[in-house]
C-alpha cells in the first residue's frame, strides 16, 4: 500500500505521518510518500500510483482542490481524504469524489475512527469474487460488482463494466461474502452491493451501472437501513 501525505505545513505533514505510523501493523507494507505542495504530489503520483492520498485543501501554488481534480483526470480509484481547518468544502469534494473530510486538531479518537474507515476502504477495495470460467477460476473485483441474480441455475454477476455467467446457486455466493456487510440480499434471486446503489425505489434498485435489482417487501427495510448506514459513515 502506498500513501502519499501533501501538505505546505510540515508540522501536520508529521503528525499525520505519525499517526498512520501508529496505526498500520505492518510498515513492511506500508510506504508513505511526504510531499509539500501539489505538485510535487502530482509528479510522485504519476510515478508511484498511490493507493491513498491526505490532502490539504490551501495550499500555496495549486491548491488541494485543484491538486485533486487533475489526479481525478486519469485516477478514478485512489481514495483521497481532504485535510483541512474548515468543514466548508464538502460540496466541491463530491465533484472530484473526496467524501472525507479530516480536520486538524481534532481529538485523537476521532483521528483514528477516521483513519480506520480508510483503511477499511482500501480494504474493500482490494477484496474480489472467484468464479468458475471454463476451467479456469476468474476474479472480479468486488468494488466492481452491482449485484448478483439468480435465474434458472444460473448466476450472472451484474459489474460496472459487463457481466459474468456460470450455473450455480446464489447462496454459495452469499456463503463467500457473509463476512462482507456490504453484499445484502433485495430480493430472493437477488444479492446486492449497497456501495454501488444509485436510488432506491419501491419495488426495485437502480445501481450506478444503471442497471436495476428486484427489491421485495420482505428485504426492503434491511436495504434501506443498511443504505442509510453507508452513506452515514462515509
Amino acid at each position: 500500500m502506498k500513501i502519499a501525505v501533501c501538505d505546505d505545513e510540515q508540522v501536520f505533514v508529521d503528525k499525520t505521518i505519525n499517526f498512520l505510523n501508529s496505526l498500520v501493523a505492518d510498515t513492511d507494507t506500508c510506504d508513505i510518500f511526504p510531499c509539500s505542495s501539489g505538485e510535487e504530489l502530482l509528479d510522485k503520483h504519476n510515478s508511484e500510483q498511490f493507493d491513498i492520498i491526505f490532502l490539504d485543501i490551501e495550499m500555496n501554488g495549486i491548491n488541494g482542490m485543484d491538486t485533486a481534480r487533475e489526479i481525478r483526470k486519469n485516477d478514478k480509484k485512489v481514495i483521497i481524504a481532504f485535510l483541512t481547518n474548515y468543514q466548508e468544502f464538502a460540496a466541491e469534494g463530491y465533484e472530484v469524489n473526496a467524501y472525507r473530510y479530516i480536520v486538524k486538531n481534532q481529538p485523537e479518537y476521532i483521528y483514528e475512527k477516521q483513519f480506520k474507515s480508510i483503511f477499511e476502504e482500501y480494504s474493500q477495495n482490494h477484496k474480489y469474487f472467484e468464479i468458475p470460467s471454463k476451467g479456469i477460476v476468474a476474479r472480479i473485483f468486488l468494488r466492481d460488482i452491482c449485484f448478483f441474480e439468480i435465474l434458472n441455475k444460473k448466476v450472472t454477476v451484474h459489474t460496472i463494466t459487463g457481466k459474468h455467467e456460470y450455473f450455480g446457486k446464489l447462496s454459495d455466493a452469499e456463503k463467500q461474502l457473509k463476512n462482507d456487510l456490504l453484499f445484502i440480499k433485495s430480493h430472493k434471486s437477488y444479492l446486492i452491493n449497497i456501495a454501488q446503489i444509485e436510488s432506491i425505489n419501491k419495488s426495485d434498485i437502480v445501481m450506478k451501472n444503471n442497471e436495476k435489482a428486484l427489491l421485495s417487501r420482505n428485504y426492503r427495510k434491511k436495504v434501506v437501513d443498511s443504505y442509510i448506514a453507508y452513506m452515514t459513515e462515509r
